[in-house]
Parts: C-alpha cells; sequence; structure tokens
C-alpha cells in the first residue's frame, strides 16, 4: 500500500494526514477545522501527542549520535528510566547506523513503576507502580528489536537502593566513561542519586538527555528533575553547556569540565 505525501499509517491501518503539511498559500500550513474535528475524541488526542512527542525524541537521537560520531566522543548508554523501552529502541538504532559496536547500553530501572513520590508533582497519575515496564517484558522488547543483544546489561532496583558506591566504584574502574545519558526518572527524588551516580562517569563531550526538565512541576525550576539537575551543578566538577530543545518537556547539555576556562553565553 502507497500513500500519498503527507500521509501515514496509523495503529489502526487507516491512513492519516501528517500532523504539519505545508501548503502553497495562505494560510501556509494545514490548520484542521471544525468539520475535520467533529469526531475528534480523547484516544485521538494520546495518538496525536504521542506521536508528535516520540517522533521529536527521535530526531534528538539522531542528532546526538551524529554529534557524538563526528566530534569521536566514544564511550557507552545509560538510561535512567527505560519504560516501553522507546527511547532506548532510538539509541539502539542510532548507534547501529553509526557502527558504533563496542558501546554498551545500560538500562536502570525498578521494573516496577515509580516509587511512592515523596514530593509534590502537578501530574496526577504519577502514582507508585505508574509507567511499570516489568524486566520481562523489557527484555523482550530489546530482543524483538533485534540490535545490539549482547551489549545490553539491565539494573534492577530503585535508584536510592540500586545506584550504590559499589556500583559506581565498578563502573569508574571497569567500564568506558559515559557519551550519553538519558535521564527519565520523573522525580526529584529520583533524580538526587542519579546524578551523584553519573559524576565520576562523565567525560568531555558526554550529553545528558533531560526527558522530564519540564514535566510535573508546571516548569518550576524549585521542583522535580529540574531541582534536582540544579542542585547537581551546584556541587559539580562539571559545567554544562546548553546544547538540544527537546519538545517542550527536555534538553540536552554537553559536558565541559568546570576549570578549563571557559566563560560567556552560547
Amino acid at each position: 500500500m502507497s500513500f500519498s505525501e503527507g500521509e501515514k499509517m496509523t495503529g489502526s491501518g487507516k491512513a492519516e494526514k501528517d500532523l504539519i503539511v505545508r501548503l502553497d498559500g495562505e494560510p501556509w500550513v494545514r490548520i484542521e477545522d471544525g468539520k475535520t474535528l467533529s469526531d475528534w475524541v480523547k484516544d485521538d488526542e494520546i495518538r496525536y501527542n504521542q506521536g508528535n512527542r516520540q517522533s521529536e525524541k527521535f530526531l534528538m537521537f539522531r542528532r546526538t549520535f551524529d554529534f557524538l560520531t563526528e566530534n569521536e566522543i566514544s564511550g557507552h548508554y545509560l538510561e535512567f528510566g527505560c519504560h516501553r523501552c522507546r527511547t532506548f529502541k532510538m539509541a539502539l538504532t542510532e548507534a547501529r547506523r553509526h557502527g558504533l559496536d563496542k558501546m554498551k547500553f545500560w538500562a536502570f530501572d525498578s521494573f516496577e513503576g515509580l516509587p511512592t513520590p515523596e514530593t509534590e508533582t502537578s501530574v496526577s497519575k504519577w502514582v507508585q507502580g505508574a509507567l511499570t515496564t516489568s524486566d520481562a517484558e523489557f527484555m523482550e522488547l530489546v530482543r524483538n528489536h533485534g540490535i545490539y543483544l549482547k551489549n545490553i546489561e539491565t539494573v534492577t532496583g530503585f535508584y536510592s537502593d540500586s545506584l550504590t558506591p559499589s556500583l559506581q566504584e565498578k563502573f569508574t574502574k571497569e567500564e568506558a566513561p559515559i557519551a550519553l545519558v538519558t535521564v527519565d526518572c520523573d522525580l526529584y527524588e529520583s533524580a538526587v542519586p542519579v546524578f551523584k551516580f553519573i559524576e565520576p562517569l562523565l567525560q568531555e563531550g558526554s550529553i545528558i538527555y533531560m526527558d522530564d526538565l519540564f514535566v510535573g512541576t508546571k516548569g518550576s525550576p524549585h521542583k522535580g528533575v529540574a531541582r534536582a539537575f540544579l542542585e547537581f551543578q551546584e556541587k559539580s566538577a562539571w559545567t554544562f553547556m546548553r546544547h538540544l530543545d527537546v519538545g517542550w518537556w527536555g534538553r540536552t547539555y554537553i559536558a565541559r569540565p568546570r576549570d578549563d576556562g571557559f566563560s560567556g553565553v552560547l
């Protein structure tokens, strides 16, 4: 089956117009009207949002792996928060496209969903056990994806328990530094041990992708993952240069040694 330009296949098997289609005259892009949206329901909204969000995340991974390859930054991929294996598969795919056969892929997750939130969030569905993908489900998704299966490792447990000093020491001594790390752990109390853990594993040019920088806090820098990241920066031996904006929710940063003499704004 073929589709005309501006169409895609939906999960239901139906052809659907792309989210943004350019026109040759006013208003220059197609803007759906009341008639088009007359039967729009919640499921349509979810599909619409997820299509937007996952497309932008995938574009970030494409650009970031290009950055890492072009700048000859080698190391491992670490992901903290692996629900549904979406971004993990994106990383595997882009690594394969760049021939990064020596890269390891570490999945850190409780595989039991969120812990009981200890701090306030603005997302009512973020409760204990939410966003659960079991270890077995995760590994099945990985196996079905079929890329670098021998290079994949999982670390199971809530971060306050699993990210121990001994594990950090093992990574520091036995593993390559971080090339790219995804921080997708939603809660302040989950993010704090993550940043502490990765501090000695970073290198010049490491990329940190913050997935929930503006999620769950109404954009407040005093709460959530944003607060944890700001507190981390105050004590870190690294500074972080803003890199890519990812949708309305996230951002990537490039790690720089604090003592490299850099000053100014980019």
